[in-house]
């Protein structure tokens, strides 16, 4: 089973499929290699000149002490945000770009875009996830608001809703 990165809901990849993350994406950022078993996107957009991802997937753990694989598991995390400017790529955690402060994690390259940007990632994966969940109607009724992180992901649900409801 797996946690979406956006809402925490829990769905089966084996029955509700987004996209994989794409290779060439892998290729262009040496900061993912080895982040994921398997990863999917959940969010993008690809504007003049910036190309943003949000991802989340399976990840290898290891043993604290030892460093042993200890089993694979979603990732513990909110998901990551993505963003490719020429050949330059930067990793932060998806929740402190989403909320475009200052990321928490060490190993972060913090991402700055301007708020329609993200409004724009948003939107996409709204859509992503009405396709997955076959259905704008039955997404949204697996989504709780009391379990979204930043503000911005419940601002733009709200205008998606008003847009989901027009036939």
């Amino acid at each position: 089973m797996m946690d979406d990165p956006l809402f925490g809901i829990r769905y089966d990849p084996q029955k509700v499929h987004f996209e994989r993350v794409p290779s060439s994406l892998l290729k262009r950022c040496p900061g993912l290699t080895g982040q994921y078993v398997v990863a999917w996107v959940y969010g993008h957009l690809k504007t003049t000149d910036s190309e943003y991802y949000l991802i989340s997937g399976f990840r290898q753990y290891r043993d604290q002490v030892t460093g042993v694989p200890a089993g694979i598991a979603p990732d513990e995390t909110d998901g990551l945000a993505v963003a490719l400017r020429g050949s330059r790529c930067r990793v932060d955690l998806a929740d402190d770009f989403l909320d475009q402060k200052v990321s928490r994690a060490k190993d972060a390259t913090p991402i700055m875009a301007p708020k329609s940007a993200v409004a724009e990632i948003l939107q996409d994966a709204f859509e992503r996830y009405a396709e997955a969940f076959r259905g704008k109607q039955k997404f949204l009724s697996q989504v709780d608001l009391n379990v979204i992180g930043p503000r911005i992901v419940v601002e733009q649900l709200k205008v998606y809703e008003k847009e989901a409801s027009v036939p």
